[in-house]
């Protein structure tokens, strides 16, 4: 009988199957085919291609561990990933992969100190309302396409701006009173013309 857990390296991955070409030093020295293995997922993690399914990643060159089926050595099970004795990464749980989906049926909460995100290319967010409780502060260009709306909540002015304004194709009207638009009165004549540049 084998021992429960032995140690092995993975020669190669078939990633349709599931499955891992090992080596097992001591078992397979010298051999012309190395054993196909296939790999246990853990409760809740499933491979076939349904609703939600995953691939964990394994490369060649890992270190893992290997149990057999009903004792035999033909048919190995990879059972984990093996560490290496020296040079392991300290505080921080990392996963990698070529795409990675999280899905929550109802609240999806991330609690932390300050929370990064650094995309290359682009962030896109899709929802019907996003809600911010204190400051944002955007460090490049502001754009946006379907209006701006605020209101003033802190006693203060409901819009601070240091530096000009450049308005095209519109007017800016100020409690009823357009900028452009607008004429005064005249004590002794008639009213002032439209503002001009």
């Amino acid at each position: 009988m084998l021992p429960s857990r032995i140690p092995g390296i993975v020669r190669s991955y078939l990633a349709v199957s599931r499955e891992c070409r090992v080596e097992i030093p001591g078992l397979t020295d010298g051999a012309d085919v190395l054993p196909l293995a296939e790999i246990e997922y853990p409760i809740g993690d499933k491979s076939k291609a349904a609703s939600h399914a995953t691939e964990i990643e394994i490369v060649p060159g890992d270190l893992v561990w290997l149990a057999f089926e009903g004792g035999d050595p033909r048919y190995p099970i990879i059972t984990g990933f093996r560490n290496a004795r020296a040079g392991n990464a300290i505080d921080w749980r990392r996963w990698h992969h070529a795409n990675i989906e999280l899905t929550a049926d109802g609240i999806f909460r991330v609690n932390c100190a300050r929370y990064e995100i650094n995309a290359s290319e682009m962030v896109d967010v899709k929802t019907p309302q996003a809600t911010f409780s204190e400051k944002v502060t955007s460090v490049g260009l502001l754009t946006y396409q379907a209006g701006l709306a605020g209101s003033n909540g802190g006693g203060g002015p409901g819009a601070q701006i240091q530096g000009g304004i450049e308005n095209t194709g519109g007017e800016i009207v100020s409690n009823g009173i357009g900028v452009e638009s607008h004429h005064h009165e005249e004590h002794d004549g008639p009213p002032t013309g439209r503002a001009k540049a």
